[in-house]
């Protein structure tokens, strides 16, 4: 299902940096879209990972649907220890009403800094 973004004026709602620290390698939600009347959609613009331990980190992330499916944006990307990594490609990552961005590591020694600029309807 596409976004009609010409069918009404979007208008940024909120700007958020979202940040995660692992304390365990089961996956875990980072970020929720928020949902209702007014929101419309949200954009990743920015996605960073830093591997703060003396070990190399393995990182899956994906997006979770409002049908509960599951869609990889990275399946055991490589991070170095000590490295810092940006994730977002090209213009940002489009997450619709209720999309669930999850993320799983297999060392808890990886912090995460999204940076999400939320869209609301106009009038």
């Amino acid at each position: 299902m596409a976004l009609s973004l010409s069918s009404k004026e979007q208008y940024i709602q909120r700007a958020i940096n979202v940040k995660h620290a692992f304390s365990a390698t089961t996956k875990q939600t980072i970020y929720t879209a928020p949902t209702g009347d007014d929101f419309t959609f949200a954009i990743i613009k920015g996605f960073i990972a830093c591997d703060h331990g003396n070990q190399q980190t393995n990182i899956d992330v994906s997006i979770t649907d409002t049908s509960s499916n599951e869609f990889f944006i990275f399946k055991q990307h490589n991070i170095s220890a000590h490295a810092t990594e940006e994730l977002q490609t090209n213009e940002g990552i489009i997450l619709k009403q209720g999309e669930i961005l999850k993320a799983q590591v297999n060392h808890a020694n990886i912090h995460l800094v999204l940076s999400v600029i939320e869209y609301a309807k106009g009038d």
